[in-house]
């Protein structure tokens, strides 16, 4: 049998006696950030521990950190240090890291691993930003992202420079007219790039931008000043308003270039206040420039025409007018609201109402019993329960001649004209539903004698309609 020591193969490893190892790291969690980590380490109980060191790569990279009180969190009793050096090395994506504690003696512990998601610019270029909403007059707006908690913004000034403006927050909407802007002097017709930043978890010390930028569609703002560029009078005396819109905190200013048409405020509440004098003389035109206060150049100034004709309310003649009846219109109107109610001078109720629901489109004619030029046609509303004509027709004729078919039929307006009537106007005041007086501007050039409002749409969705008082502004 053999005669070998059974020891032989053990005795080198039994002199150089146990292997001695430093304390493990007892608790280790990783956060993800861009090109980055932060450590969080708990490490168990060892009186004779140094350092910790961190190895990634195949452990051809590495990193130490002792244990400082520096690196201490009292809050939570663990070490936490942020790792960088990944930018420069390209690494990202999910990430393997090795701790190893080492204790005064240079005895190091057995291996901790932890994997981790970091964040580059290549998983970057795989985020989207938020969507566009586009741009309501005032405000360009922005989809809801969850996690989105920034918003980096590039647009063009009025001076042609690129301006860069960060902002904070998940982003739903940035002004862009108005009192302090969100993208000051932005230029008109051009684009914003944006890039969302996101904090993608809870935990991440650090939010990320989407990789590249979304860009809007062209941007184009309204006009500074909106206002009715012409403004038709008649031959009274009159003192009225004339709306102005202007970017909110611009103010605007206005003067007329003739001493009949007079500018007497320009009030905060948006409006021109004209006070125009009584003309007897033919038609006269008056020119208000508007301006808004601190622009200048063309584009934030505007130019209103008031033209005033000599035409009158014909008042007097309303005693030789008197109602026509032609087949078309067979409703009925309520008790004592006949349609002759709408001519007798009087703004007190009865006026004119439809007796039940009346589908559009409704007619109301008048003989005038005499031919007049009809420049203009005003309408008093009644004043509670208010039924207005919202979109009507004006249709005139010097003779009474039927249509021939039912107001309902594709042919009425083909059959109206071969009867004699024309249609010289046509009427939107779509949504009003108020207790105001309108004129509508008729602006015929030949005389007659019978007249046809033509309904269209009524303010009330029911169908009825009701009226107090009509007049002609115009010439005998």
């Amino acid at each position: 049998m053999a005669c070998e020591d059974v020891n032989e193969m053990h005795e080198k490893y039994l002199r150089e006696g146990s292997p001695i190892y430093a304390g493990k790291i007892d608790s280790l969690s990783c956060f993800s950030g861009y090109y980055r980590v932060k450590a969080s380490v708990f490490p168990s109980i060892d009186v004779n521990r140094k350092e910790f060191r961190i190895y990634w790569n195949n452990f051809n990279d590495s990193v130490v950190f002792s244990y400082d009180a520096s690196y201490f969190n009292a809050d939570n009793g663990r070490y936490e240090v942020i790792v960088e050096g990944f930018e420069s090395q390209k690494i990202e994506g999910y990430t393997t890291l090795t701790f190893v504690n080492f204790d005064q003696q240079g005895n190091k512990s057995r291996k901790t691993e932890s994997t981790v998601l970091i964040y580059g610019d290549d998983y970057a270029t795989g985020i989207l930003n938020q969507g566009s909403a586009g741009f309501d007059g005032q405000f360009l707006n922005f989809t809801h992202r969850n996690n989105a908690v920034g918003l980096l913004a590039e647009y063009t000034t009025n001076e042609g420079t690129q301006s860069t403006v960060k902002f904070n927050g998940e982003v739903e909407k940035l002004k862009i007219i108005g009192l302090d802007p969100d993208l000051p002097d932005f230029k008109s017709g051009t684009k914003v790039k944006f890039k969302t930043m996101y904090h993608l978890e809870q935990s991440d010390i650090d939010s990320i931008y989407a990789g590249n930028f979304s860009e809007t569609d062209p941007i184009v703002l309204p006009d500074p000043i909106i206002v009715d560029s012409i403004v038709n009078k008649y031959g009274y005396a009159e003192d009225f308003n004339i709306p102005v819109k202007v970017y909110e905190g611009e103010t605007f200013a206005s003067v007329s270039d003739q001493s009949w048409c007079t500018i007497t405020a320009d009030n905060e509440s948006g409006n021109i206040q004209v006070s125009i004098e009584e003309n007897v003389s033919g038609s006269r035109t008056a020119t208000i420039t508007v301006n808004v206060v601190g622009k200048t150049g063309p584009d934030f100034t505007k130019e209103i025409k008031v033209i005033q004709s000599d035409a009158t309310k014909l008042e007097d003649t309303k005693s030789g007018w008197t109602k026509v009846s032609l087949s078309d219109e067979n409703w009925e109107v309520v008790s004592g609201w006949g349609t002759e109610n709408l001519w007798n001078g009087s703004l007190a109720e009865p006026g004119y109402h439809t007796k039940a629901a009346v589908p559009t489109p409704l007619l109301i004619s008048v003989n005038f019993g005499k031919s007049l030029l009809i420049d203009g046609l005003e309408i008093v509303p009644r004043q509670r329960y208010v039924k207005n004509p919202e979109v009507f027709e004006v249709w005139v004729s010097n003779t009474e001649n039927e249509v021939g078919v039912d107001r309902y039929s594709d042919e009425w307006e083909t059959k109206a004209v071969e009867a004699g009537w024309a249609k010289i106007k046509t009427v939107d005041w779509t949504g009003w539903k108020g207790t105001d007086t309108r004129i509508a501007y008729i602006g015929a050039t030949e005389k007659y004698q019978y007249m046809r409002i033509r309904v269209l749409k009524n303010s009330d969705s029911g169908n009825n309609l009701n009226l107090l008082e009509l007049s002609i502004i115009g010439k005998e």
